[in-house]
């Protein structure tokens, strides 16, 4: 395993336990659970999924969002067209400033140079999390009549399905679509988005 591999796998853990503990309510887990993460299980998921990060020009990170594959024992959508966004947080102190739009729309970007037969993303969200929903339908995303109902130690929490179909001249931005070879861009104010697990270049 690369140095750079644990390296962001430590990144990742340290964004979801600031994440997890700034915003305890967009969670499912609780910042015990990320502890007792093993951290392979962060090399994993960085294996597995693609996780963007929003880092300051300190390294410090300010945002975070993944995009998974469906599960095909649960999801009805296609792996091949679809992908799941999930664990969107953006620092609270940065909130309001356009970031959570921007990292998700470098997501998007970051799967399209990769798989330019994406058709749609889909997310889950907390019935209760307005500020999200608002996020969310800014982009593009629409909701759906479908709904799943969570149990866990914060109690009964409901959450939307929401559905975008995925046009990317509308849903990224433009230079990072047409500079696919980047796997990093800097935007404004000092912060930088890349995948992690992905050299620079």
């Amino acid at each position: 395993m690369s140095s750079e591999l644990r390296s962001d796998a430590e990144i990742l853990h340290d964004a979801m336990r600031e994440a997890v503990s700034t915003s305890p309510h967009s969670f499912l887990r609780t910042r015990a659970d990320i502890e007792a993460v093993p951290p392979d299980v962060w090399v994993d998921e960085i294996r597995s999924s693609r996780w963007a990060v929003a880092q300051q020009l300190d390294g410090s990170v300010v945002g975070v969002a993944a995009s998974k594959r469906p599960n095909p024992a649960v999801d009805s959508e296609d792996p091949a067209t679809s992908r799941y966004i999930e664990s969107v947080w953006i620092h609270p102190r940065l909130r309001r400033k356009l970031l959570g739009e921007r990292l998700i729309k470098y997501l998007f970007a970051a799967e399209y140079c990769t798989n330019q037969h994406i058709r749609q993303f889909v997310l889950w969200v907390y019935a209760t999390n307005a500020a999200a929903m608002r996020l969310y339908e800014h982009i593009g995303f629409e909701r759906t009549p479908e709904r799943n109902v969570e149990r866990g130690v914060r109690g009964t929490r409901t959450e939307i399905k929401y559905r975008l179909d995925f046009d990317p001249e509308v849903h990224t931005t433009v230079s990072l679509v047409a500079g696919r070879g980047r796997r990093h861009h800097q935007l404004h104010r000092g912060v930088t988005y890349r995948v992690l697990g992905q050299s620079g270049g």
